[in-house]
């Protein structure tokens, strides 16, 4: 492999040591497309200052004579940037010209896959193309969109192989703690499934299932903020859109691309950790003690056999990602078509986990007439892998001790090797977890125009997949002296299938009244259905030792879960273009559902959006290229989830029951008149280009909305039941998007491009149902009373984090809020004094994130970064909580230190009282316990509480592009090699693991807590692309 890529180096440098330069009066060359590589017939070249030019051929090629050596060719072409290159005394000039990207000719793909001009936009929209999602070697399409759109927050749940990372646009929309709200995904016009079915248990970092797609397929994904962007898909694209466009052929010659990636990943961020004491407990050695740090002082002892093993560095493995994609396109004007196969193989830093995706798609359009085209396209995937139980394997590193060698984990028989506590590597290699997904994305398109002004289109989409998962955790082998993960064996089969079928049919009326008015008026009617259907057996107790079949297990139990969703939309969009400077669009879109109540199931919701390019009807400073207002309102409702109306009835968790079967009612209970949720939005933006088209700006404000929340509420348990579903509250979301970008500098073969982007986001709950104090959406474990919950109140924000901390005594009485600057009270034995009130400690929803990329490129070489940060937030560090209880972190080497701890005692003076912070018996004779790491620090959860923002170098990439008059000698088209970095952690005042990770998983909102979960992870990548 790494042989491969030196030859390809070497034979890179070997083709640059052969150019030939030649003097002449007459130059001739070739102009291709940066982007692709390919000839572009019709470029104009002309010599600057004169009317003397020529036109390529339909090879891209062109000769012309020139008076001089002095002489400036200008290279122009519509869609493409212009080029001036000095002759000099060159004869031969080979050109690639890169895609042309001013924002006043961009295109972007908006609903239905509909593409518009970005100008003619009334709202804020972004997208980005296959090169920037490619250039930071993400295997999970949502990690590409990472700093680079505003507005749009994307979080990795972990470094896992495979696992899901969740993507929330201007901020969350709902106050259920069990809503996804993360924004509809829609693949070629097809909406598909992007959901998050974590394992049952002990968390094992799954995928999010758009992780599906292979990222080298997709040649644009766009995103659609606002409701008024999102209005036409409805109910599912209450929380935004993100539109994704994947390759094409084209006409022309066949094209064969092939692209191979050898990637490396590491632990990105290790908390401080001690190294001093080991095994034991009260400082005292004990080698077969539960406590792993609180022993003696390693260097006291002197004992080889006592030594610190640094396992938290040795316990993971250099993880590895290797992914090759080939494909092939081609066709003419009639037909064109593509077709891909792509394999990535991933294995984690934690040892045994592993995920890989196999993908190949086709897809082709065929222009039968003038009148009718039709298109279609089919994507299979199967992915899988298996998925370590990451945070037992985090916390079962807490409890290893630091004198015993984690790798020394087995023993020749294969019983686990230890001195009694479980060894973490030992439990990732057999605990396993395998998942089998098999999925199909396809679609088909008809389109017919009877007439220029009148075309009816169809589309007919689906989405199935099949995930199978085996879960097992062995049980004794019969040994005498064993020490088993488990004292029976678990076996669990899960069977997952789930079937989307849209159709969609509408009709686009377009006319050109007059030079003036343009007119285009789109009706439709869209179908979406879903049947879920999950299957779960379980068996325990292995009756032969090894043999893990369900008929080898004494007990089985089995549950099922099925569910059918359907939805019908009638919709209607109107466009208006006054001059090509004033853009109107209103919509209309009743949607029907079948989750709601039949009084309450078909809901209206209408939309308006307006742009106008005021810089076509004023004079502005020369400076000023471009400038655009633009401002909509918008509505969108939102139904809730099948099959919870009234009294409905479930099967025991464990089922059958002595022999019993049935159906027993359930806890909660679904409001008969539940009404659908409204999203009201509304936008104002303005959009600028300056020193024709060198920079631009848009600014956007935007504030939504989202009421009639439909959450579940605790009730009386007189009534029956626990929990009840209904329309309980609102939450507002406003903020600012700010994207800036220019071309700083621009000469010859030299170009830098900087793109920036900063966003603002406040929230607010402003109403939850008068009876329900507050809304809890999630907790997390802390040792001794240091558990910290999420808790919703009115009028205050998303994402407060309660907890317990020390007593302030200048608090003012009845606060709810922390103050960290008031001085802490300070008990008579010396020591902080806690109080179990539980106050809020800190938001972890971001105030302000962003990104910021430059793009520097000088002929064939190229080199890029891109930094993203988000600030203003707070997260529970659980792994700090259980550090501290087992005296591993960096601090508790001061165990043997004497203390004065800052505060006031009872009576208001200063504490002047000096305590030792270790364990048992000090030298000052007090018997302190527990010490003050277990007594005093880990039981209060304002110490575990902290900072989580971060500046991120996301990803740099140096890339060499073979320049044509290499590539000419060679039977490459195009050749690239590159080399990247990701996920380079600049700054953080976070002590710990990555900061970005987190344990609920891409379908949680409890952002908050980060859990023992999988740790992230940084990596370094080498490419080379191929074009025939």
């Amino acid at each position: 492999m790494k042989n491969s890529y030196k030859s390809a180096l070497l034979f890179l440098i070997g083709f640059l040591a052969c150019i030939p330069l030649y003097a002449q009066q007459t130059v001739s060359g070739i102009v291709t497309a940066k982007e692709d590589g390919a000839p572009l017939p019709g470029v104009s070249i002309v010599i600057q200052g004169t009317s003397t030019g020529v036109v390529s051929d339909i090879d891209g090629k062109y000769s012309i004579s020139v008076p001089n050596t002095q002489a400036v060719l200008v290279f122009s072409f519509i869609g493409f940037e212009t080029q001036r290159v000095p002759v000099g005394n060159r004869s031969t000039l080979d050109v690639s010209l890169a895609t042309e990207t001013s924002n006043l000719d961009e295109f972007i793909v908006t609903a239905f896959g509909i593409s518009q001009e970005k100008k003619a936009l009334g709202y804020a929209a972004q997208s980005i193309n296959a090169d920037e999602i490619t250039k930071t070697r993400q295997p999970n399409v949502v990690n590409a969109l990472q700093g680079q759109v505003a507005g749009v927050q994307v979080t990795n749940s972990g470094g896992a192989p495979g696992q899901s990372a969740r993507i929330i646009i201007r901020g969350i929309n709902s106050l259920d703690p069990s809503a996804d709200n993360q924004p509809l995904f829609v693949v070629d016009g097809v909406p598909v499934d992007n959901s998050t079915i974590e394992s049952n248990g002990t968390p094992r970092g799954m995928s999010n299932r758009i992780a599906d797609i292979n990222p080298n397929d997709i040649e644009s994904m766009s995103v659609l903020k606002g409701a008024a962007a999102t209005a036409l898909y409805g109910v599912r694209a209450a929380n935004g859109a993100v539109i994704i466009t994947t390759k094409k052929g084209k006409s022309g010659q066949i094209r064969v691309d092939f692209n191979s990636s050898l990637g490396f990943d590491n632990l990105a961020k290790l908390p401080e950790l001690q190294d001093q004491f080991g095994q034991g407990f009260s400082g005292v050695r004990n080698d077969s003690s539960f406590w792993p740090s609180w022993g003696a002082n390693i260097a006291e002892e002197n004992d080889p056999n006592y030594v610190y093993q640094d396992n938290w560095n040795r316990a993971f493995n250099t993880g590895m990602q290797f992914d090759n994609s080939l494909s092939v396109s081609g066709g003419n004007e009639v037909a064109t078509f593509y077709g891909s196969f792509g394999r990535l193989d991933q294995e984690g830093i934690i040892p045994f986990s592993t995920w890989d995706r196999t993908s190949a798609k086709l897809s082709g359009t065929v222009k039968a007439s003038e009148k009718f085209n039709f298109s279609g396209s089919f994507n299979y995937t199967n992915s899988g892998g298996n998925r370590v139980p990451h945070d037992r394997f985090l916390e079962r590193m807490m409890y290893w001790s630091e004198t015993t060698d984690v790798r020394d984990y087995i023993n020749p028989d294969g019983t686990m090797k230890t001195y009694g506590n479980t060894n973490p590597i030992y439990d990732a290699r057999f605990a396993t977890y395998e998942d089998n997904v098999n999925r199909i994305i396809g679609n088909i398109n008809l389109n017919y125009s009877p007439t220029e002004w009148l075309t009816f289109s169809y589309r007919l989409g689906m989405d199935n997949y099949s995930d199978s998962r085996t879960e097992i955790t062995p049980g004794p082998m019969g040994i005498d002296g064993e020490v088993p993960l488990s004292s029976t064996g678990f076996l669990e089969e899960t069977r997952i299938n789930s079937r989307d079928i849209t159709s969609n049919f509408y009709i686009t009326l377009k006319k050109q009244w007059n030079s003036d008015w343009n007119t285009s008026l789109r009706l439709g009617n869209d179908v979406f259905e879903r049947k879920f259907d999950r299957v779960t057996a379980t068996g325990t107790n292995f009756v032969i030792p090894g043999f893990y079949n369900l008929n080898n297990t004494t007990q089985i139990f089995a549950s099922q879960g099925k569910s059918i969703r359907r939805l019908v939309g009638f919709y209607g969009d109107l466009m208006v273009d006054y001059k090509n400077f004033l853009f109107l669009n209103i919509t209309g879109r009743n949607d029907i559902s079948s989750t709601l109540p039949k009084n309450n199931n078909s809901f209206f919701y209408p939309s308006v959006n307006l742009g106008y390019v005021f810089s076509e009807n004023f004079d502005l400073p020369s400076w000023v290229t471009f400038g655009k207002l633009r401002a909509s309102w918008a509505q969108v409702g939102k139904d809730t989830n099948p099959h919870i109306l009234g009294a409905t009835f479930v099967s025991p968790g464990v089922f059958p029951l002595n022999g019993q079967v049935g159906f027993s009612r359930n806890s909660t209970f679904g409001d008969p008149n539940l009404r659908p949720e409204t999203t009201t939005s509304v936008e104002f933006g303005t959009q600028f280009a300056f020193f024709n088209n060198r920079a631009s700006l848009d600014v956007t404000y935007y504030k939504s909305n989202a009421a009639d929340q439909i959450i579940p509420v605790p009730i009386s348990d007189a009534t029956g039941f626990s929990s009840y579903i209904t329309n309980a509250g609102e939450i507002e979301n406003r903020g600012f998007e700010i994207v800036l970008g220019g071309t700083p500098i621009e000469r010859g073969d030299f170009r830098w491009d900087v793109t920036a982007n900063l966003t603002t986001n406040q929230n607010e709950i402003k109403a939850i149902r008068e009876g329900i104090d507050q809304i809890v959406v999630g907790s997390q474990f802390g040792y001794a009373g240091s558990r910290v919950t999420m808790i919703l109140k009115e009028g205050q924000a998303y994402g407060n984090i309660y907890g317990s901390s020390y007593i302030r005594p200048g608090a003012p009485e009845g606060t709810e809020e922390l103050n960290r600057d008031l001085p802490v009270l300070i008990g008579a034995n010396g020591f902080p004094v806690r109080t179990g009130n539980q106050l809020i400690l800190g938001n972890a929803v971001p105030k302000f994130f962003g990104g910021l990329r430059n793009n520097f490129s000088y002929k064939g070489l190229e080199f890029s970064f891109l930094i993203d940060f988000r600030a203003g937030l707070e997260q529970y560090d659980q792994f700090g909580n259980f550090l501290s209880a087992f005296g591993k972190q960096k601090d508790s080497e001061r165990r043997n230190d004497f203390v004065v701890f800052p505060g006031v005692l009872a009576d208001g003076s200063q504490n002047t009282k000096e305590v030792w912070l270790g364990q048992g018996v000090g030298p000052d004779g007090v018997n302190y316990g527990a010490g003050y790491w277990r007594n005093y620090y880990r039981t209060t959860s304002e110490n575990f509480v902290k900072d989580a923002s971060f500046i991120k170098l996301r990803n740099v990439t140096l890339a060499y592009n073979l320049q044509p008059n290499l590539l000419e000698r060679t039977p490459f088209r195009t050749a690239r090699i590159s080399v990247a970095a990701n996920n380079i952690i600049l700054y953080t005042p976070w002590d710990g693991f990555d900061p970005e990770s987190f344990s609920a998983g891409a379908g949680g909102n409890a952002v908050g807590f980060t859990g023992l979960g999988f740790p992230g992870v940084q990596s370094l990548f080498f490419t080379l692309n191929l074009g025939l």
